[in-house]
């Protein structure tokens, strides 16, 4: 039995990757309008330490990450409670952490690993990264088959061709 399923909890456990940026603080104004709905595990961002430390002190993750080192270092002295992991390997470490969803909001190709890494952990995967895609998208969408993992898109453009899409044989 996985970690999801022992969990008796109603609410869906998320990690947020790039919870800093725009996609990411909009994720987390839905976590603020339903709290009853969700809960933040973990939070990821590249740098932008003040904006992160107002989000665990708000969610109470029990993981962070910070891609960069001195970064993590200046949140580290904080005191905040949440485990801090840091370097670009971070990410990855946060979106393999046993959760309901993991929303990678990364930007650029520093998407593609936690990307990865978080189908391979069979955690249903919202992605507002196009790039990832774009570099490796066969890949992604093999490893999802494979594990049954839903891949679901966030991002507005890729969303519309989603939702167009959605019930029609690729070949079409």
């Amino acid at each position: 039995m996985s970690p999801r399923e022992q969990d008796a909890s109603p609410l869906t456990r998320v990690t947020i990757l790039g919870s800093t940026g725009s996609v990411g603080q909009s994720a987390l104004d839905v976590v603020r309008h339903y709290p009853e709905r969700f809960e933040v595990v973990a939070l990821g961002a590249q740098s932008n330490v003040e904006r992160l430390a107002e989000q665990v002190r708000e969610f109470c993750p029990s993981h962070v990450a910070l891609a960069d080192p001195a970064a993590a270092e200046r949140f580290a002295g904080l005191g905040l409670p949440a485990e801090c992991w840091s370097g670009p390997e971070s990410l990855e470490r946060l979106a393999a952490l046993p959760v309901d969803a993991v929303l990678c909001a990364v930007v650029g190709a520093a998407g593609l690993k936690p990307v990865l890494s978080a189908v391979d952990a069979g955690n249903r995967l919202a992605l507002a990264n196009k790039e990832s895609l774009v570099m490796a998208g066969p890949l992604i969408m093999e490893r999802a088959r494979a594990r049954g993992v839903a891949v679901l898109p966030v991002d507005s453009e890729h969303n519309a061709i989603f939702q167009c899409l959605r019930g029609h044989d690729p070949g079409d």
